[in-house]
């Protein structure tokens, strides 16, 4: 059996930290979600280094226009840092108050709704698109599938 090695910080800014003091308690559900997705979908590399950055909304969409020329405001951005052979390091920055929207607009919980941010970052770095309608329902069964996974495991609900 391949052996594989997941090094998950979490981060946050100051402006997340003041949206959520107790961002870092968020730490073991994100975790597992990164690691669910890992264990399955990139079973290739047998490390991965990936930060997970919270932010606010404004904060996140500056990144969105310094990085990708978009000026407009997402949940979520996957960056790739390092692809090798063996090991994948990548970051994943996180909008709170997208998080929060989005989980209001789906009734479900923010922490379930960041699970599910973490588990799309992930299906990206796997090689999952969005972009065509196809592309975009076979990302979301996944998406559907870890999220049980995480309920099966009672980490979120």
């Amino acid at each position: 059996m391949k052996r594989h090695s997941l090094h998950f910080t979490l981060f946050a800014t100051a402006g997340a930290k003041k949206l959520d003091p107790k961002w870092k308690k968020l730490e073991p559900l994100l975790e597992q979600a990164a690691d669910d997705v890992y264990r399955e979908e990139l079973g290739t590399f047998s490390k991965l280094h990936l930060s997970v950055i919270l932010q606010t909304d404004e904060e996140l969409r500056e990144l969105n226009v310094r990085s990708l020329q978009h000026d407009y405001y997402t949940d979520i951005l996957t960056f790739e840092i390092d692809r090798k052979e063996h090991s994948l390091s990548a970051e994943l920055y996180i909008s709170l108050h997208r998080a929060r929207e989005n989980a209001l607009h789906y009734t479900v919980g923010v922490r379930n709704e960041l699970a599910h941010l973490v588990i799309h970052g992930m299906l990206h770095l796997a090689g999952y698109s969005d972009k065509q309608a196809r592309a975009k329902k076979r990302m979301q069964r996944k998406e559907r599938y870890f999220l049980e996974q995480l309920q099966k495991q009672n980490h979120i609900e």
